[in-house]
């Protein structure tokens, strides 16, 4: 039986009519008849949200038995071998794992988006006290920023926190080798085919709100003269509300693509790409780089240029890893 069939199995077997069970998934009855019919099939999220109705499981549901019997005359040795070698990974638990990354998405992206606006009102009270555009202590106002800063981040991190315990039964994702059999490897990759508009689409929108964001800063500098400053500095602040806005399409699609790569063992989550050296030092520098960022900054007072440690820090460690992955690839390992 195919999933059509099995629709049409387990809806009459509670009694149900296609109005009804329709109803339950929040679609059109058109919608249940086009999948019994085989004219369309249902998106990840309704075929979990059928799985749960039905009490069966995702992999029962998307299995086609028709083939369950047939067993291949070649190969199934080294597949057998192959599957010793990593942890299996079964459709329900791909579709769980899809499923919940969907749901934190959002959270996760209005955090990094929270976290890149923190400095906006330090930046603007500092430089407003600076230039005098209002009357009080420069340090007063970097402080009175500081503290809103805290907050914002305390907020994000907050969320992070969340995102992550929804995700953490996932972890061996990244710290094991996966196996998939032939037919879950099959449907998770028609899921990305069927994702890949959506995501190409927050990808490119996100990207190019990301060019544009220095647009603030120049004009900025173009159409004010040295006397003021403050201006430069509310163009600063709008270009850093506008990364944030662009990560809110950016870190959706990136999030979707990595989902995919984690579960086909592609690009970075590659077998014999795990590095947990890697990992340590790559945890290590950017705790350094905070260490740093905040020594300077209470020492020296200069809140309103020292974020230029972070873009630093980031470049850094792009050229780094960069050159660190290409010595393991010339080596052999």
């Amino acid at each position: 039986m195919n999933l059509a069939d099995k629709i049409i199995q387990l809806r009459k077997k509670k009694g149900w009519s296609q109005e009804e069970l329709a109803e339950m998934i929040n679609v059109t009855r058109q919608s249940v008849s086009k999948w019994e019919s085989r004219a369309s099939m249902p998106d990840l999220d309704k075929i979990v949200r059928l799985s749960e109705i039905f009490g069966v499981t995702v992999d029962y549901l998307l299995k086609d038995e028709s083939h369950a019997d047939v067993v291949p005359d070649t190969g199934a040795a080294q597949r057998q071998e192959k599957a010793k070698k990593g942890r299996k990974v079964t459709l329900d638990e791909a579709a769980d794992f899809l499923s919940a990354k969907k749901e934190t998405e959002k959270v996760i992206s209005a955090g990094v988006a929270l976290c890149i606006i923190s400095p906006v009102c330090m930046l603007l009270l500092a430089g407003a006290s600076e230039y005098g555009v209002i009357i009080a202590s420069e340090d007063r106002m970097g402080m009175v920023g500081i503290l809103i800063m805290f907050f914002i981040v305390a907020a994000a991190v907050a969320m992070f926190i969340w995102c992550g315990s929804k995700t953490s039964r996932f972890a061996y994702l990244e710290k094991e080798v996966l196996e998939l059999d032939e037919s879950t490897e099959e449907t998770i990759r028609k899921w990305r085919e069927e994702a890949k508009p959506a995501y190409t689409r927050k990808l490119i929108i996100g990207v190019c709100i990301a060019i544009l964001s220095v647009v603030p800063l120049f004009a900025a500098g173009a159409l004010t003269g040295e006397e003021d400053g403050y201006q430069f500095i509310v163009g600063l602040a709008a270009m850093f509300v506008t990364v944030a806005v662009s990560m809110m399409f950016i870190i959706p699609a990136g999030i979707t693509i990595e989902s995919f790569s984690k579960l086909l063992q592609e690009e970075e989550y590659a077998k014999e790409e795990k590095d947990p050296i890697l990992d340590a030092i790559t945890t290590a520098y950017w705790l350094v780089v905070t260490a740093i960022y905040l020594i300077y900054s209470f020492i020296s007072h200069d809140w309103h240029m020292s974020w230029v440690i972070w873009p630093a820090a980031g470049v850094i460690y792009a050229a780094a890893r960069g050159i660190y992955t290409a010595l393991l690839r010339k080596r052999g390992q």
